[in-house]
């Protein structure tokens, strides 16, 4: 669709991802970004029939012109969104504990089990408000943010990531899973210290972070069949109101190798689903029975010689025809899980991106 125009033509599915096929190092576009939905990664792990003819698979816009400076509202105020559905930790428990049976099973060793959340806004709050209220403040935006909006569909994708799925530049890729949540009061750096502190220790987040970043490892050494590295096990992450921690991982790449190859050995991101992936993904699909969409998908720049690819986490999509903003939470379930303590690292991440938005 010309976005302008509104002008329209179809395009198949095949022939969008056969275009795909082109070789990351070599393309000089700077002007085009491809939002990925979750579902999207069914395609990729064989899993199309998981796909229902209605589906959104991607978003894939190539701007006319950019602009480096964006202008933002002076006066920002707290937006206010009235609760249309929030789950409760009852529904959640039962999904855990489905969820935990295949676990004991050996069926999967982690599903990354997620809620939904809908609130209504007022009419007169637009795209700008909700942008300018996170990006007027540097420190509250994540290392991986994004925001698009769509006249034409009268959504804003809205994204405040602090995770990467890829980077990808002089022939090298690098991918950092985000695993381990505690909530944090303050900047201080003596409450971050003491929080890092407890984090290392945590024998379930640890044991979260070394999964994925395995599961991650694999997965970027398939794309060319080089060895990949973990560069960083354990390091801290801040994020609004959160402590994470992540690894990082690194492989060469030769020049030859294509977005298509990255994307269909990593995505959707190990972090977001669970272990091993396509179990993990089948079984999320049935426990969740609703389609996360934008949410866990990845949001991807294309530059001159190279590209960045987000998680979505953090996420929402914001309806101005509907005055409704949607969001999704949710974490990594192991053994070591307790669902109550689960349900409340949820509510954390949710209360990371929302308090933003509403203070």
């Amino acid at each position: 669709m010309d976005l302008i125009s509104g002008e329209e033509k179809s395009v198949s599915i095949n022939e969008w991802i056969s275009e795909l096929s082109f070789p990351v190092i070599n393309h000089l576009e700077s002007k085009r970004f491809i939002h990925f939905f979750y579902e999207c990664g069914f395609l990729f792990e064989n899993l199309e029939n998981l796909i229902s003819d209605e589906d959104i698979l991607a978003i894939d816009i190539t701007y006319s012109e950019t602009i480096d400076h964006f202008t933002l509202q002076d006066n920002v105020y707290p937006i206010k969104l009235q609760k249309l559905k929030y789950p409760s930790f009852s529904d959640y428990e039962k999904k855990f504990k489905q969820g935990y049976a295949e676990l004991t099973k050996g069926n999967c060793y982690q599903f990354n089990l997620t809620e939904d959340f809908l609130y209504k806004f007022e009419n007169q709050i637009g795209p700008h408000d909700f942008i300018s209220k996170i990006w007027k403040d540097s420190s509250k935006r994540g290392a991986y943010a994004s925001a698009t909006y769509i006249g034409k569909l009268g959504k804003l994708f809205f994204s405040n990531s602090p995770e990467c799925l890829f980077q990808y530049g002089k022939g090298e890729l690098i991918s950092r899973p985000v695993k381990g949540t505690l909530k944090r009061k303050t900047n201080k750096l003596s409450e971050i210290k003491t929080l890092w502190r407890e984090l290392i220790k945590d024998q379930k987040s640890q044991a979260e972070l070394y999964m994925i970043t395995d599961l991650l490892r694999n997965d970027l050494a398939r794309i060319d069949l080089p060895r990949a590295f973990v560069t960083k096990l354990k390091a801290p992450l801040l994020a609004p109101g959160i402590l994470h921690q992540y690894s990082e991982i690194k492989v060469p790449l030769r020049s030859h190798v294509t977005l298509k190859e990255i994307l269909k050995n990593i995505f959707p991101g190990g972090s977001i689903t669970g272990a091993p992936k396509k179990k993990a993904m089948a079984l999320l699909n049935n426990l969740e029975k609703r389609k996360r969409e934008f949410y866990c998908g990845s949001t991807l720049m294309l530059m001159p010689g190279g590209a960045v690819a987000s998680i979505n986490i953090r996420s929402s999509v914001i309806d101005f025809h509907k005055k409704t903003l949607s969001y999704q939470a949710g974490g990594g379930i192991t053994l070591l899980s307790e669902a109550q303590s689960e349900f409340e690292e949820l509510l954390i991440k949710h209360d990371s991106f929302l308090t933003l938005l509403t203070l």
